[in-house]
């Protein structure tokens, strides 16, 4: 009896017995295109519960330290609509990025949810090179190399330095003005101190340029002992 009960309950009511919160994105990736590094972006995801139980939001997590969020609520009734703001830093990034921020939900069909920020970052001013890397060296001879700052703004860039940061390491640049379009040559040297079979550290240029106040360029080698 209670069985058959159960079963017309079940029927008459399936909303009531399956009740539950459901979060419902307008879209879970946002393209921003192309900015130039140094750019900031700020972008709003909006959601819905679209359940007939109330939403919660528990943590939200980002991919990165250069990308913050903040929840417009942590708790939302039925129908209602909730916003995930989304900022992202772009200083010291280039070429294409993805970040992803992850929501954690009482949502029984999705624990959490990923929201997902892609672009490309292009680049105004910059060195040539990422990092002068002479590798594992067989002798403890002076090392030699070289990059480029480039100035693809439409601005004059005064450059200062270089400065290094390190240990047997010493730079020289070909110029310190730089126009729209013109580019200014780095050497860098290298040399194994006495007792020291490594060379690490930074060629530092500090520049008047806000969107690149400055490049830093590591440094490093490793003297082989076998």
């Amino acid at each position: 009896m209670r069985c058959a009960l159960l079963s017309v309950l079940l029927l008459l009511f399936p909303a009531f017995c399956f009740a539950a919160p459901k979060l419902t994105p307008e879209t879970l990736n946002y393209d921003f295109g192309a900015i130039v590094q140094g750019e900031t972006v700020e972008y709003s995801f909006r959601f819905q519960n679209s359940g007939d139980q109330v939403l919660e939001i528990g943590q939200v997590r980002t991919s990165c330290g250069c990308t913050a969020a903040l929840l417009s609520a942590r708790r939302l009734a039925p129908g209602e609509i909730g916003e995930l703001k989304v900022r992202f830093n772009s200083q010291g990034f280039r070429g294409k990025i993805h970040k992803t921020i992850t929501v954690d939900t009482n949502d029984p069909e999705q624990s959490s949810v990923i929201f997902n920020l892609h672009g490309m970052i292009t680049l105004e001013l910059y060195a040539t090179l990422e990092r002068v890397n002479w590798g594992r060296v067989k002798e403890p001879v002076p090392l030699q190399d070289q990059f480029d700052i480039v100035n693809d703004s439409k601005h004059v860039v005064t450059l200062t330095g270089p400065q290094i940061a390190g240990a047997g390491i010493a730079a020289n640049i070909s110029r310190l003005r730089l126009e729209p379009g013109q580019k200014a040559t780095v050497n860098v040297t290298g040399e194994f101190l006495e007792g020291n079979n490594r060379i690490a550290g930074y060629v530092i240029i500090s520049t008047d340029f806000s969107a690149v106040p400055q490049i830093r360029v590591p440094v490093s080698a490793r003297l082989s002992t076998k």
